[in-house]
């Protein structure tokens, strides 16, 4: 801040005020940057907190049956309007009708099975029945991380049968299994992982026999001892090393991400719809119940203005500072809603293509472009969108940030090149088809994005 010759004390503690955030706009951009289910926590905390705040459930009497969108004096718009397209587009074949529906993101949230659940059942359809007893046992003892918590000697004296039977059985729940699943040490895990990533053409000379024979030289950073071992070079076991950071992992379902325990989804902020040909956004909130201010505390607030007399000024104190705070957090959830909206709206207009038609459409912007284009600060743009993520008409859930990510695109051109080269394309290579299709990359750029993309160099492809 700059201070000028002549200026007075109050006109300094002026321009100091001046540039301190007020606190309802240090609460609306603390309540920008939650995500919806981050949001309904806070509402539940703060209706926890403040007795002028209720939350009013709708009744069944002032809800569409059919739709459940609140009536307007006992009619519901949307079903009239649905129903006369309907009607108005003559239908033949009436069994496509529910493709017309709404969409309901809940609908693609299956309840999730149990991953001891699918093993049985998978290792059920692989094995004789005389079995069965010995996979249900092995399934018990896999951990939260999935390894084996158990020796196979000690299974088979528990079960009274030969160790054979039990490794044989192991060996299909390996296989079944996500990858690393069913392993008795970090070790083994590892080697199903390579096993898994050679049958896709991902190999790497030396690492099977550093895994096996020198993990604790590799553990211990004795390269040299390794390179001198396998009659290699120095840098082939920097190589294996990165070659295990990169394509391995040491806990099975860390890999898999498929836990017994949790399981977690990605529900939308908002939703980008197509209706009559033309793009619409809808930022998520209930449609069963609405914020207000307790009309009790409201009356009662009111009142203690227009007649002091009748109650303690630490009555009105009470009523008018709870009040307050409600009118602050009703209005701090409608301006957030609005913003999201209105950036929604804008990458409608400026992203239209993507969203009709893929990631090869997508056009570079910045967060500075979106905060130009409404009316905003770039830090309002940035704490809108943070954390939260959008569905796209095709229903796939992607997160605001993918709209300012403009390397996705040549990602997406850079995988399609691999896939589909006939012989391992070095990064020049890729730099010139890349050239051909208007992007211009640089070498190290591909590099940087083909790791990103674990696409191996074409030494190693």
């Amino acid at each position: 801040m700059e201070f000028r010759m002549g200026m007075s004390p109050e006109a300094l503690a002026q321009q100091a005020m001046s540039t301190k955030a007020s606190p309802a706009l240090i609460a609306l951009n603390n309540m920008l940057v939650l995500s919806t289910h981050e949001l309904q926590q806070l509402i539940q905390q703060e209706l926890e907190d403040n007795p002028a705040l209720e939350n009013v459930d709708l009744e069944p009497d002032e809800t569409c049956s059919r739709c459940g969108r609140p009536l307007i004096e006992m009619l519901c718009l949307y079903c009239v309007h649905e129903d006369q397209r309907l009607a108005e587009a003559e239908r033949s074949d009436y069994t496509a009708a529910g493709e017309e529906d709404e969409f309901d993101p809940l609908m693609m949230v299956a309840t999730p099975a149990q991953l001891s659940e699918v093993l049985l059942r998978d290792l059920r359809a692989s094995l004789p029945e005389q079995d069965y007893f010995i996979a249900e046992y092995l399934v018990g003892c896999l951990d939260e991380q999935g390894f084996l918590d158990a020796n196979t000697a000690d299974i088979a004296a528990t079960l009274t049968i030969d160790e054979d039977r039990v490794i044989a059985v192991l060996l299909k729940l390996q296989d079944i299994a996500p990858v690393g699943v069913g392993a008795r040490t970090v070790q083994e895990c590892l080697l199903l992982q390579l096993r898994r990533l050679e049958e896709e053409d991902v190999r790497h000379p030396y690492v099977e026999r550093v895994i096996t024979e020198f993990w604790n030289d590799l553990a211990e950073h004795r390269y040299g001892a390794i390179a001198q071992a396998l009659n290699a070079e120095y840098d082939d076991v920097v190589e294996v090393r990165e070659f295990i950071r990169e394509h391995l992992r040491p806990y099975p379902l860390a890999l898999s991400g498929e836990g017994s325990a949790r399981t977690n989804y990605i529900m939308p902020d908002v939703i980008i719809r197509e209706n009559e040909g033309k793009l619409e956004a809808e930022v998520l909130m209930s449609d069963r119940s609405f914020l207000r201010i307790n009309p009790l505390y409201q009356s009662l607030a009111k009142r203690g203005r227009e007649a002091e007399a009748e109650m303690s000024s630490e009555e009105r104190d009470h009523l008018s500072q709870y009040v307050a705070r409600a009118q602050m957090f009703l209005t701090n959830i409608r301006q957030r809603r609005e913003t999201i909206r209105r950036i929604s709206e804008f990458l409608i207009e400026t992203q239209e293509d993507f969203l009709r038609q893929g990631v090869r459409f997508l056009r570079p912007m910045t967060r500075a472009e979106v905060a130009d284009g409404i009316s905003v600060h770039e830090s309002t743009v940035s704490r809108a969108t943070a954390n939260k993520y959008v569905q796209l008409p095709n229903r796939s859930v992607i997160p605001f940030s993918h709209f300012f990510t403009a390397s996705l695109n040549v990602k997406d051109v850079l995988l399609e090149l691999v896939q589909n080269e006939t012989r391992p394309l070095t990064d020049q290579e890729l730099v010139e088809l890349l050239s051909e299709r208007g992007f211009d990359v640089a070498r190290r750029t591909i590099a940087k994005y083909r790791n990103q993309l674990n696409i191996l160099p074409s030494t190693l492809r």
